[in-house]
């Protein structure tokens, strides 16, 4: 169990209580075409720490709705400082999303609408660091890649000679699109697609466990 929650949270009984509660390893838990099966049936519970991961200081669970993320899921070590948080609604993340590890120098807080992230901050082993805010899907803020530090105004960062970086989001998809302009002249266009799904969480949580029953 403890190989799970460390995947999840190097990746980035709590408020959410259904009928059912398991821990693992458990034989009766089965991946199959990418849906969490308990005793051959969707699993709709949590799954929560067992008696020896609660011994090392983890504490909490991952919450399922008919095999898929669903609700609200929070896993901790106060000891290790690492804590992940989350709620998934209607398929998407909303609310608040929590990664913190340490040990991996990651420190990530999310402010979700319905997908679409509204307010980013974060610090990624000290090369990348967001403080950003979308407002009317404009951003507003800094954004710091390898040492380059752009900063946000109503979307656009301007540079030292003209140089000018729009940023905005797709609500929709939650997408960020970003525009670079040189002297007025459209210099290029990139997508930054929304990886952050519950989708994409998922691949991993279900690899652990799987790995965590063999």
């Amino acid at each position: 169990m403890r190989k799970f929650l460390l995947a999840v949270i190097f990746v980035f009984g709590f408020a959410v209580s259904f009928s059912i509660d398991i821990t693992l390893p458990n034989k009766d838990v089965k991946i199959a075409k990418e849906v969490l099966l308990y005793k051959g049936s969707p699993f709709t519970g949590n799954i929560i720490m067992n008696t020896e991961d609660q011994k090392d200081g983890y504490i909490g669970g991952i919450s399922l709705k008919n095999g898929h993320l669903d609700g609200l899921s929070e896993l901790k070590n106060d000891r290790q400082g690492q804590h992940m948080r989350f709620t998934v609604a209607g398929g998407k993340f909303d609310g608040e999303l929590i990664m913190n590890d340490p040990s991996q120098n990651t420190y990530i807080m999310l402010d979700i609408n319905k997908g679409a992230i509204v307010k980013y901050l974060a610090d990624i082993q000290g090369v990348y660091k967001y403080d950003l805010n979308f407002v009317n899907n404009l951003a507003n803020g800094s954004m710091e890649a390898q040492g380059q530090v752009f900063t946000f105004k109503n979307g656009i960062a301007k540079g030292p000679q003209g140089q000018e970086l729009k940023l905005t989001l797709n609500p929709a998809t939650g997408d960020l699109e970003m525009e670079a302009f040189v002297n007025g002249k459209a210099a290029g266009k990139q997508t930054i697609p929304n990886v952050l799904t519950p989708q994409y969480l998922e691949s991993f949580l279900f690899q652990s466990i799987t790995d965590t029953n063999n």
